[in-house]
């Protein structure tokens, strides 16, 4: 038999890892990436608003570089990293901290609330999907 330089190489195909891996996992991480896509697209909004000139809990156009921040974790988290989701986490807490020693309202505890929830679950989620990849 002669071997035909033309032919394509064939591999061996194996399942993709997602299809072991309980809806519930991957639920938790993509409501947490989307979670965070939201929460930069919302302080865009802000930071554009402060940049015409409209004052807005101390939002300044430095703002940018914590939209930028939120959504590199938020890839991260798209991407399953434990270590993005966990400096979300973070992040999110300091980031609301600072916006209440700056003025912001009580009254956006809750729906902060809300999304650290999301970021919680998909931290959660991540380190169960890579326990669930060793096994």
């Amino acid at each position: 038999m002669e071997h035909n330089p033309y032919q394509p190489p064939t591999a061996a195909v194996s399942d993709p890892p997602d299809q072991s891996v309980p809806d519930s996992i991957l639920r938790d991480i993509r409501n947490g990436w989307i979670a965070a896509v939201v929460s930069g697209s919302v302080t865009l909004v802000y930071v554009v608003v402060a940049i015409y000139g409209v004052k807005v809990y101390g939002i300044t156009a430095w703002e940018l570089v914590d939209v930028g921040l939120v959504l590199a974790l938020a890839y991260g988290i798209y991407r399953r990293s434990r270590v993005c989701a966990v400096l979300l986490i973070v992040y999110f807490v300091y980031a609301k901290a600072y916006l209440l020693l700056e003025g912001a309202p009580a009254s956006s505890l809750v729906i902060g609330a809300i999304f650290l929830y999301f970021y919680v679950r998909a931290a959660l989620a991540a380190f169960r999907y890579h326990r669930l990849l060793k096994a």
